[in-house]
């Protein structure tokens, strides 16, 4: 019995000498599993049909360290690395998950000081186009149900997606209810876009700003960013170009941009959002001006959310539309429309599902359909749960 009780005291203290030294570190994450079946049409007719189980990009795990530094700062340090909780690339289903496989660097680092002024921070950093308004509005974002990407919002790493790298980021402390952010990128050096493992997402002067009021149960904001590439860069592929149904995202990105481009291209972004909390219920819209330099209109995206809250369940509503004329004699539409509903358990554990469709119509010009393009509609089912610890 003594032994027992000596070895379980030994255990203690091998325990807290590690913890002690790690003082002001914070270690968290979030893992996550879904199950979806999708069925894709074109002109009425079923292309392809089955079950996925994702991860969807949700899941990741971060070290945050804090440290008092006197006079009013704080220095600190984060490291988020993405872990796909459910495998790597599904040769059956033709989707590539690999940017989120066990070790990927692709998600948010920065090391930073903050004080009276706001904060600093350096790094692989959070754009402010993507975090105000976006996907904190989007109830169903990193799932099958998500607006991004399926007609509700842009995707691209300079819309909803990604992170911005080579970046400094300022952010104000709140005065009445006001909140500026700016993430602004010297990196100017130039990487070798034939190596896929130099893919950057923000250099050349690019940026993202954002400002944000917050106050009797509002919040509107206005964001924008720019993002611009010498020619034969192929790291920044501004262009979202429609692609056939079958491929689980509406929009990819031709290499070089537009295509048959040979010089340096840019890309402004405009966002405009509207939200009141009612208390159990909140209503949001939220509209996108995506110009890139070479097209005449811009694409847009329009999105409206309605969530919920009652108790342990959080349902949620969500439609849009996306406007593209990018191809000559091509007006495409895509429309957009979840709903679904979460149960959230204590201890950050949630169970979800719900349904999706995107609807595009348009896409029938002889220079989209050579690029791809196709009418056809995407309908998916979907169950998933979460844990965040």
């Amino acid at each position: 019995m003594k032994s027992k009780v000596l070895t379980a005291a030994v255990s203690a203290a091998l325990m807290v000498v590690p913890m002690a030294a790690v003082a002001g570190v914070k270690i968290g994450g979030m893992a996550q599993g879904e199950i979806g079946y999708w069925k894709d049409s074109s002109n009425g007719v079923v292309k392809s049909q089955g079950t996925n189980m994702l991860d969807n990009g949700r899941g990741r795990l971060w070290i945050e360290a804090d440290q008092k530094l006197g006079y009013g700062l704080t220095g600190m340090a984060y490291y988020m690395l993405k872990i796909n909780t459910v495998g790597g690339s599904s040769a059956a289903t033709g989707i590539d998950q690999s940017p989120y496989a066990p070790g990927t660097d692709a998600g948010e680092k920065y090391v930073g000081l903050k004080g009276g002024f706001g904060s600093i921070e350096l790094g692989n950093i959070a754009s402010p186009y993507k975090y105000t308004g976006g996907v904190m509005w989007d109830a169903f974002v990193t799932t099958d149900l998500q607006a991004r990407g399926n007609g509700g919002m842009s995707a691209g790493v300079f819309g909803q997606n990604g992170f911005m790298s080579n970046s400094i980021l300022y952010q104000s402390p709140d005065f009445s209810g006001f909140h500026v952010a700016f993430a602004y990128s010297p990196m100017n050096a130039g990487v070798n876009g034939s190596n896929a493992a130099n893919k950057l997402t923000a250099q050349h002067g690019d940026y993202a700003g954002a400002v944000q009021w917050k106050a009797l149960g509002w919040s509107i904001f206005v964001a924008r960013d720019h993002a611009s590439a010498p020619a034969g860069d192929q790291t920044f592929k501004p262009y979202a170009a429609p692609i056939g149904v079958g491929n689980g995202l509406v929009y990819a990105f031709p290499a070089g941009g537009k295509p048959g481009s040979t010089s340096g291209v840019a890309q402004n972004n405009t966002k405009f959002g509207v939200k009141y909390d009612f208390g159990p219920v909140a209503l949001m819209g939220q509209v996108e001006n995506l110009q890139t330099s070479g097209e005449a209109n811009p694409t847009r995206d329009y999105f409206l959310g309605v969530d919920g809250n009652a108790g342990h369940w959080a349902p949620a509503l969500q439609v849009g539309e996306t406007t593209d004329k990018y191809f000559v004699g091509t007006d495409i539409k895509v429309s957009y429309i979840a709903v679904g509903t979460f149960y959230n358990f204590k201890k950050g554990f949630s169970l979800y599902g719900g349904y999706r469709r995107t609807h595009i119509t348009g896409a029938s010009s002889a220079a989209a359909i050579a690029a791809g393009a196709s009418n056809g509609t995407q309908s998916v089912f979907s169950i998933g749960m979460r844990k965040v610890f």
